[in-house]
């Protein structure tokens, strides 16, 4: 299994486009105690050759300009990218589709609710219905999204997405709204959580 880490930061990244905190100072000036992180996103492949994108950042056009093991390789249009699986609906986990909606085939996988917060907006149908094929995944069900990858979703405590709150929003529900990944190749195995509310026993 490989794994790159396409992005580690919250939502608006390190540092943040507006922030003037002493971390955000830091990391403008270059001081190397702080170094520029995009928002979070990962990239895990079994084989090197057919690629899963975990979550599509904001940033994903720098993330992948910056990784050449999603660079395209032939012809005049390529991706290795053949999946993508969303853990959640917020949009720095979601905006990056829009960026993948350049008639590139890929197959996105997510539950029932993540997919039905997506559908809730009109914009995300740039991604047309006959090139990027959109998958239900039922939760604690396993799943192979690119050849060679197992693939489990859990639930963990989050809350919904900020542009879909009514009200005062519950945080810390496991539902199908925020969701973490157990990702295995033959022996080797990682967990994905990067939208949890908190870390509980189970």
């Amino acid at each position: 299994m490989q794994a790159i880490v396409l992005g580690s930061g919250a939502g608006g990244g390190v540092p943040q486009w507006n922030c003037r905190c002493p971390i955000c100072a830091m990391a403008r000036s270059g001081d190397r105690r702080v170094l520029p992180r995009t928002q979070s996103s990962l990239a895990v492949s079994a084989d090197g050759d057919e690629w899963l994108l975990v979550n599509a950042s904001p940033d994903i056009r720098q993330q992948l300009f910056d990784t050449p093991a999603l660079h395209p390789r032939e012809g005049l249009r390529h991706s290795p990218i053949r999946a993508v699986l969303l853990t959640n609906g917020d949009v720095d986990h979601v905006a990056g589709l829009l960026t993948l909606r350049e008639g590139q085939p890929f197959r996105l996988h997510a539950t029932r609710g993540i997919l039905d917060s997506i559908a809730a907006n009109r914009v995300f149908d740039v991604m047309a219905q006959g090139v990027v094929e959109r998958t239900e995944i039922a939760l604690n069900e396993t799943f192979s999204p690119v050849p060679g990858l197992s693939v489990t979703l859990f639930p963990v405590p989050g809350k919904v997405p900020l542009w879909l709150e009514d009200g005062t929003p519950e945080i810390g529900a496991e539902t199908e709204s925020t969701v973490g990944a157990m990702i295995e190749a033959g022996p080797r195995r990682l967990a994905y959580v990067p939208g949890c509310a908190r870390v509980t026993d189970g």
